[in-house]
């Protein structure tokens, strides 16, 4: 194990730096070697963060600036197992400095965070600080990178004193869970992938897709389908067939989300059960008989380029979904069973018999009643109305490209891209009604917080 800790400007890791670094290579229970050292960043240090510290700018003005300690720190570190004190945050910095000077960093990683909630969980607060006030860890310099990783290695002692050998070893194994690659996999594929939005395609020998997936992190994702592949026997097999790993990188989650949702359906990989191409709809349409009262049928729609009708209460996958959600509908809401096509008496339903039925399909309850309850019933199963006159794009933010989905009457119609000094660009490519592509363009269209939705005018459209 390496116990490691940085300090840092303060930024993020896709723009900040580390100021400073140590790393405690412990093996067989003896430290073996050990890597300190202030940091460059190039910048100055910023005031708050110095006052945390204590590390100052002319503290670093002559310090090495990473490239020139790569090395040394990589070998303390390498192959050994990478502690930290909430680790996500030591490991992504350290990863976006090797990758500054072209170099791959990509260590099994162990979090005391969470190794100290798993072992003491009846406490609260498992900051470095309270670990520090409760088993009374020895430092120096506190918020320094030597002595913080020093704590680490104190509080892995303390643990192999405190629990036996079998309950600190479960408690690794739940953490770690490190991934196993199947054979055909090299580890290169895998540490190339990037941390961003997108999808993946797993393919088989041929080059075939077997699987497609998405995330915000597309390495962390399918790094997590080898991590399971034991535990699950669907994930095993897919695991032992795929050959190589391919990536799209999206803009963000909403063109990840669609895009997957699209790949799926026209594709159809092996093992992607869900989001498979439909042809076809079960709906449950709305009419009305002569006397005013709601009739509802269960019926098939084919898909179509066309806009759904008005008259169409919900919309399902599979004729027994919606022949069981019907069911539960009629329950919860009293409804009548026999105006909802789910039976045929002549007279009145058997549920009017049991007194759950107020009495529509004899005409004891008055039409605006019913109906009324009808509506209640439906509501959040409808589609919603299209709630702009035309078409309007939604877009994602995308740093110095601005693009996105083009949607009228909930279908994609096309999508708009444009690089910074050039004109809009329009492609047109229209898609049949999809429920599943509905429902996230729904979600993220009435959250107002992740996308941005501008009425377009359909003569701008024909001018690009």
């Amino acid at each position: 194990m390496v116990f490691v800790d940085v300090e840092t400007d303060g930024m993020n890791y896709v723009n900040g730096h580390v100021i400073e670094v140590a790393a405690i290579r412990v093996e067989n229970g003896e430290i073996v070697d050990e890597f300190r050292s202030l940091i460059n960043p190039g910048k100055s240090v910023p005031y708050f963060i110095t006052n945390i510290t204590g590390i100052t700018t002319s503290d670093v003005q002559d310090a090495p600036k990473f490239d020139e300690i790569a090395d040394q720190l990589y070998e303390v570190m390498e192959g050994a197992l990478f502690v930290a004190h909430n680790v996500r945050f030591d490991y992504s910095f350290l990863k976006q400095e090797f990758k500054r000077i072209g170099m791959d960093f990509a260590p099994r990683q162990l979090c005391t965070v969470r190794l100290s909630r798993a072992l003491y969980p009846e406490v609260k607060g498992h900051k470095l600080a309270d670990l520090i006030a409760r088993h009374g860890f020895s430092f120096t310099d506190r918020h320094r990178a030597y002595d913080d990783a020093l704590v680490l290695w104190q509080f892995m002692q303390l643990i192999r004193q405190e629990f036996s050998e079998q309950v600190v070893d479960q408690a690794f194994k739940k953490q770690l869970r490190h991934p196993s690659l199947p054979r055909q996999l090299s580890w290169d594929i895998v540490n190339n992938l990037p941390e961003s939005h997108g999808v993946y395609y797993f393919d088989d020998e041929q080059g075939v897709p077997i699987y497609i997936g998405k995330s915000v992190n597309i390495r962390r994702r399918v790094m997590s389908h080898f991590t399971r592949d034991t535990e699950e026997n669907k994930e095993f097999k897919m695991a032992q067939q795929v050959h190589h790993i391919r990536y799209e990188q999206t803009g963000g989650e909403l063109e990840a989300l669609l895009l997957e949702s699209h790949l799926i359906k026209t594709i159809q990989p092996l093992y992607n059960r869900r989001l498979r191409r439909q042809r076809e709809l079960v709906v449950a349409r709305q009419t009305f008989d002569a006397h005013g009262y709601s009739i509802v049928g269960l019926e098939s729609l084919t898909l179509s380029d066309e806009p759904l009708e008005r008259n169409i209460l919900a919309t399902y996958s599979r004729r027994a979904q919606a022949k069981e959600s019907l069911l539960r509908t009629v329950r919860d809401f009293r409804l009548c069973p026999k105006l909802c096509g789910l039976e045929k008496a002549k007279g009145a339903c058997f549920s009017y018999q049991l007194g759950k039925c107020a009495g529509a399909c004899v005409g004891e309850e008055l039409p605006a009643s019913y109906n009324q309850r009808v509506e209640e019933a439906f509501d959040r199963k409808r589609i919603e109305s299209w709630p702009h006159e035309g078409p309007v794009l939604v877009a994602e933010s995308t740093e110095g490209v601005h693009k996105g989905f083009v949607v009228d009457d909930w279908r994609i119609i096309g999508h708009i891209e444009q690089e910074e000094d050039f004109d809009a660009v329009f492609r047109s490519n229209e898609q049949p009604f999809d429920l599943d592509a509905y429902r996230i363009l729904h979600a993220f269209m009435t959250s107002n917080k992740k996308v941005r939705v501008t009425p377009l005018a359909r003569d701008y459209l024909d001018s690009l």
